[in-house]
Order: C-alpha cells, then sequence, then structure tokens
C-alpha cells in the first residue's frame, strides 16, 4: 500500500472516537492484510486482571474494518463471531486481519489476535456488508 493510501486511511478512521479512547492504532496495511495494536493499561483489564473481551472484540473488529476498508468501498460488520482461547496478561495486543473471500456485497475476514509474546489469544471471523459507494 503506497503512503498516502495509508495517510488516508488514518484519517478515515480519526471519525473513530471509540476506537481512539480505547488507544487501538493501525500498525500496517499491505494488499492482503492489516495490523492492528494497542498498549495495554489498567483501563483496559477486567476485574481477574486479564485484558476485558470487550477491549479484544474491538481491536478485532477495528483490525477487520481497517482491512476491508482499505481493500473496497465503505464496508461495515454484519457479523462477527469471537473465540477467545486464553486469558491476555499483557503490555500489547496487535490483532491481524486477512481476507478469505469476497462474492458481490460480501466479504469473510479472520482476525488473529496476539499478545506482546506472539501467543494467540483468540480468533475471530467477520462477515462485512461492502456498500457500492
Amino acid at each position: 500500500m503506497s503512503e498516502e493510501k495509508l495517510l488516508e486511511l488514518k484519517r478515515f478512521f480519526e471519525g473513530d472516537k471509540f476506537v481512539g479512547l480505547a488507544g487501538i492504532e493501525i500498525a500496517e496495511v499491505t494488499d492482503d492484510s492489516a495490523t492492528v495494536t494497542a498498549d495495554i493499561g489498567p483501563e483496559h483489564l477486567n476485574a481477574a486482571g486479564a485484558v476485558q473481551g470487550g477491549m479484544l472484540y474491538t481491536l478485532s473488529d477495528f483490525a477487520f474494518a481497517v482491512l476491508s476498508n482499505s481493500l473496497h468501498p465503505v464496508t461495515v460488520t454484519q457479523s462477527a463471531t469471537i473465540t477467545y482461547i486464553r486469558a491476555a496478561r499483557t503490555e500489547k495486543v496487535c490483532a491481524t486481519a486477512r481476507e478469505i473471500v469476497r462474492s458481490g456485497h460480501n466479504c469473510v475476514v479472520e482476525v488473529v489476535v496476539r499478545d506482546a509474546e506472539g501467543t494467540i489469544v483468540c480468533t475471530g471471523s467477520f462477515n462485512g456488508f461492502i456498500s457500492s459507494k
């Protein structure tokens, strides 16, 4: 992806205030993947001291959004599933999204979330609706 297109994508997602408040940032976008990251602070932890599931879901959903909106016109989540594999007790998390199929106005993206050591903590499958705009 060109630096110009990456800057345009980052500007577009500046409008996502929730992601900004969560501290999630775009790390890398290529022609077939997108990676987003977040530094974990006390505000991201659940009562058991692990990264809150909602934070991991938001990270996953944003990775999906960055990838699908880099590949297609405006794309939104239609449905998603997430599987939590292990507790994330880490100072950083990253999510990488890869599109596995596109058909008409639909795309399916798989997301893998890893902790700072590279261990998979959850995976997700996102089905997106691609607008005609």
